[in-house]
């Protein structure tokens, strides 16, 4: 594992060199004629730093102990109109014994004519999943996951581009002898729109995404299936610190040939509230609002609530079927400048609940 941090921590500043480069011969001109002081690095690149522990809470997991550390900045100081690009890192432990750790990055390029995603990490996660008949299942799964992600800016504010994922994972369930090794790379697409004012913290504009991931045998899946992501976010300004974000997403698995691996589960950002892997299936999909106020300078608070499903297929979804969540959430303004929070959820689902610390709001990047 020490050998793969390497090489990631190696893979993403090699990256990152590449892009400082477009515009390092303005910066030694600049340096040549200005006081030092003025243009360090730090400066020049708009650096800024949000940095937090995290203690969250879920009935599945128990108490998951993590650090994150996130390096917001320019990549070009003379663009100001693409958004902070973003390092990070982060690293966990929880008292079920699962531990993870990733690094990724999100780049924006050219008067954010281009998107750069990379992100490498690995995975232990003790969990469990429901069945019917036996009831719950422990399992642990093993993950090892690259992935990347370009999108360029074809008209306004649309985007499109292509997506590769290298995930390998191995799932030893409770009572069986030996793990099950599956290939999951893929293949796809993304087409988006993006009128945010902020990237990181919206009070206007729309977000809308499809992205979709093909599993072939071409590039080393060991499963031949389709899964298709789609979410649409509108974000409403109500006045002075107040902004109400509505969200509709779905995951739609589809194939004759769809793993354990490849099912969707109700939870995460899509629903808060829902932990215990209870609701997995081919497909989710859910409706969810936000209110967000900014009750005094830096500090905020959001109330939110929502529905969800999983199906194995749409004509599955039915009124007794739907699992509702509601919550809240302080927010502190870690960075004025481009509106950015740290903050902390309790959500509460159907016999289920949450705890989330977070860098950045809801409804962004999945």
């Amino acid at each position: 594992m020490f050998r793969k941090l390497l090489l990631a921590i190696s893979f993403i500043l090699f990256i990152h060199e590449m892009v400082l480069a477009q515009e390092s011969d303005s910066i030694v001109s600049q340096t040549e004629s200005a006081d030092s002081t003025e243009l360090n690095f730090w400066k020049r690149h708009d650096v800024k730093l949000a940095a937090m522990p995290i203690v969250n809470y879920d009935p599945a997991l128990g108490w998951n102990m993590a650090v994150m550390v996130n390096p917001f900045f320019r990549v070009s100081p003379t663009d100001t109109i693409s958004p902070l690009s973003m390092l990070g890192a982060i690293v966990g432990y929880t008292t079920n014994k699962s531990w993870y750790w990733a690094l990724y990055t999100r780049l924006y390029l050219d008067r954010d004519n281009w998107r750069i995603s990379l992100a490498y990490g690995d995975a232990s996660i003790n969990f469990q999943h429901y069945d019917q008949t036996y009831g719950y299942i422990d399992f642990n799964s093993l993950n090892d996951l690259f992935m990347t992600e370009v999108q360029r800016r074809v008209y306004k504010r649309w985007y499109v581009g292509l997506r590769y994922i290298n995930r390998k994972t191995s799932t030893t369930f409770e009572g069986q002898p030996s793990p099950d090794k599956v290939n999951m790379s893929n293949i796809g697409f993304v087409v988006a729109q993006d009128s945010r004012d902020f990237i990181y913290n919206p009070h206007t504009g729309i977000y809308f995404n499809i992205k979709t991931a093909h599993y072939r045998d071409a590039w080393g899946s060991d499963y031949k299936f389709d899964n298709y992501d789609i979410d649409f976010n509108k974000f409403f300004p109500l006045g002075e610190g107040k902004t109400l974000a509505a969200r509709t997403a779905a995951s739609i698995a589809t194939g004759d040939s769809i793993p354990f691996e490849g099912q969707n589960v109700v939870g995460r950002d899509d629903i808060r509230g829902y932990t215990d892997g209870k609701h997995r299936a081919n497909q989710t999909y859910n409706i969810q609002a936000e209110y967000r106020w900014n009750f005094y300078k830096k500090w905020g608070a959001v109330f939110f609530g929502g529905v969800a499903t999983a199906v194995d297929e749409i004509n599955q979804v039915t009124w007794s079927g739907l699992l509702p969540a509601v919550g809240v959430g302080g927010r502190f303004m870690a960075i004025p400048s481009e509106k950015i929070n740290v903050g902390i959820d309790v959500a509460f689902g159907k016999d289920d609940w949450g705890i989330y610390f977070r860098i950045g709001e809801t409804f962004g990047d999945k």
